[in-house]
């Protein structure tokens, strides 16, 4: 009997925190088009609640300033894209079938799929203020330590020089991946033909990565 009075107790505060984690996503999301669509600086906290379908004040029950907002978008996009290259590079196959696939998943997934917060890491997060371009500068050392566990991974370096070599590689790798999507996936210059650009983009990353991986054997 006490279990189910308790449990009778606790449906409505279950069903009043589902009912903020939906609302506070409703606002992100609103957020990341607004952002996309028009840029952080032109979009002020009424176009946000507006677009949610919300007052200002509720606005304002889950965020402090639409910066803490943007804080979390950043937070949230980061994670989309490592749990989208972590996935594809941790399906079974050779190395460079392996950093192939994943550079695949980039574009495919993330570039194409995602686009919204490609163009918030990429261009609406720069300049905005000391504490995004810290979030920024934060997340772009988490991929290129990511690319760099990866080599160690299927190279299985372990000496300092190695290790410094293989931090040099994902720094280029990630830039590379950064002017491509910004070139052809946010400005949408150049070729139209993406799959063919994709090929391109990742055939020169397979070819450095080749010369990497095989260095030292």
């Amino acid at each position: 009997m006490q279990t189910e009075q308790l449990k009778a107790v606790q449906r409505p505060v279950v069903k009043f925190r589902r009912m903020k984690d939906r609302r506070r996503s409703l606002i992100m999301e609103a957020a990341l088009k607004c952002f996309a669509q028009n840029s952080v600086a032109a979009v002020g906290i009424a176009d946000i609640a507006k677009a949610a379908k919300i007052s200002v004040g509720t606005f304002y029950l889950y965020f402090r300033k639409k910066e803490d907002l943007l804080l979390q978008l950043l937070d949230e996009s980061a994670r989309e894209l490592r749990q989208t290259l972590a996935e594809a590079f941790n399906l079974e196959g050779q190395p460079l079938d392996r950093f192939e696939c994943a550079g695949r998943a980039f574009f495919r997934k993330f570039c194409n799929d995602q686009r919204e917060m490609l163009i918030l890491i990429l261009r609406e997060s720069i300049g905005v203020s000391s504490e995004i371009e810290e979030k920024r500068k934060k997340i772009f050392q988490l991929l290129i330590n990511d690319i760099t566990g990866a080599i160690d991974q299927v190279r299985g370096a372990k000496g300092r020089r190695e290790k410094r070599h293989a931090e040099v590689v994902a720094v280029s790798i990630l830039g590379m991946l950064e002017r491509v999507a910004y070139h052809y996936y946010i400005w949408q210059t150049g070729s139209k033909d993406l799959r063919k650009v994709e090929d391109e983009a990742l055939a020169f990353i397979r070819d450095g990565l080749g010369s990497v991986l095989n260095r030292g054997n």
